[in-house]
């Protein structure tokens, strides 16, 4: 629950949703404060059945490597017996031997820092989970660097893996495909419990590795109004049965013609081939866990992927290079009183524009309030919410999407935004 205790909603959402929750206490300590946080988070949510273990804490840097850390953790991992019986208790450490060796279940905080399988070496009998790993660090939708003397405030999307002459490994913590990285670690190692990947959404504050104007992080495998990245389908690739054939990046690359780019498919396929204006590449076999590279020339046109299995064309994906933005489709999505209306920016043949940051009118169905709006941009500089009564709004699409919130009576079906 990075790195405090959920609210009552959310553990209510992940127990009818079948969602398995590892709740973690904000503070790792023995004081009276530290522990009644403790024991007042596992007594209000120990019969919610979504929760198999409990978190003492994230990341405590002081008492990681000390003595002092390892009766810490022993005393913690005490009261949440006694308060709760039935579950192991876990940490979740950056590297520090001294509070995981007192754990149930031992918390790695990413690969790259934690010597994990030296740890199995010494202590074989461990149990041990991934309590934090790199997802993306990408924004939706980018795919180069700023050009030069013009401040950045997005990184590279896809974890700035697109573009061969335009980007570097830079040493073992590049942020070069650790996503996949991360996941064949752990899919690799079956005495591992699995992995929880940092973060499932972008979040405001914590921009690094930008500055301001970047406002909000990118680690997320959705931006924060819920929008996939590329990363999303990676994941969906590998951890669910329904086909997946996913091509990146879009083909709006103005600028960048005749440069030679770095053409990704994530797919689940056992062979994808890659078709670029008309010209068949390799049909090349997908790696399990993996994904598919191929290098070619940028040229406006399309790019078309076409997945195969036991030797049948089973799916295809095809990307163009678009026109300008020349109108806004709404969707709707209602849960009780709530609606999400979201927007998505085509041109003049009805094909979705991946670059379009366009300003656009919207104005709230008789009945409805507006809460809030947001289009996922990690250096979003606008009021996202409106004065109590205001009916109407202008917002700005990021690279072709965008969303508001509403409140009201009304059905999606109802709903009546105007450009």
């Amino acid at each position: 629950s990075s790195h405090n205790p959920m609210t009552p909603e959310m553990i209510d959402a992940c127990d009818r949703l079948g969602i398995l929750v590892i709740e973690e206490n904000r503070l790792t300590g023995v004081n009276r404060e530290h522990i009644g946080l403790l024991e007042r988070m596992i007594r209000r949510d120990r019969n919610h059945p979504s929760i198999i273990l409990w978190s003492v804490g994230n990341e405590e840097w002081g008492i990681e490597w000390k003595e002092s850390g390892t009766r810490i953790a022993e005393s913690m991992r005490e009261y949440c017996h006694r308060s709760d019986p039935t579950r192991l208790m876990t940490v979740a450490s950056s590297s520090g031997p001294a509070i995981l060796i007192p754990a149930d279940v031992a918390g790695y905080n990413y690969i790259l820092q934690n010597p994990v399988e030296k740890h199995r070496a010494d202590y074989p009998e461990r149990r041990a989970l991934g309590s934090e790993e790199t997802t993306g660090c990408g924004t939706r939708g980018v795919y180069f660097d700023a050009p030069e003397g013009r401040k950045r405030t997005a990184v590279e999307a896809g974890d700035g893996r697109m573009v061969a002459h335009n980007r570097k490994k830079h040493g073992p913590d590049s942020l070069y495909n650790c996503i996949e990285r991360g996941w064949k670690f752990y899919a690799d190692r079956p005495y591992l419990a699995g992995l929880f990947y940092w973060t499932g959404f972008d979040y405001r504050g914590e921009p690094n590795p930008m500055s301001f104007p970047a406002t909000g992080s990118e680690f997320g495998i959705l931006d924060y109004c819920g929008f996939p990245k590329d990363e999303a389908y990676y994941l969906k690739s590998w951890w669910t049965t329904e086909p997946v054939l996913h091509i990146l990046p879009h083909w709006n690359l103005d600028g960048h013609e005749g440069e030679n780019v770095s053409v990704w498919v994530y797919s689940n396929c056992e062979e994808v081939q890659l078709i670029v204006n008309g010209r068949k590449l390799e049909k090349k076999k997908m790696p399990v866990n993996g994904h598919l590279e191929w290098k070619t020339a940028y040229k406006p046109g399309y790019v078309k992927a076409v997945g195969y299995r036991g030797g049948k064309k089973v799916m295809e994906e095809r990307l163009e290079t678009t026109g300008k933005a020349v109108e806004a489709v709404w969707t709707y999505e209602t849960v009780g009183d709530i609606t999400v209306a979201q927007v998505e920016m085509r041109d003049a043949k009805g094909r979705f524009v991946p670059t379009a940051c366009e300003e656009i009118g919207f104005t709230a169905p008789e009945g409805q309030k507006i809460l809030g709006w947001g289009n996922g941009d990690p250096a979003f500089q606008y009021v996202e919410r409106p004065e109590n009564g205001t009916d109407t709004i202008r917002i700005v699409t990021f690279n072709g999407l965008a969303q508001v919130i509403l409140q009201g009576s009304r059905t999606c079906a109802d709903s009546r935004p105007i450009r």
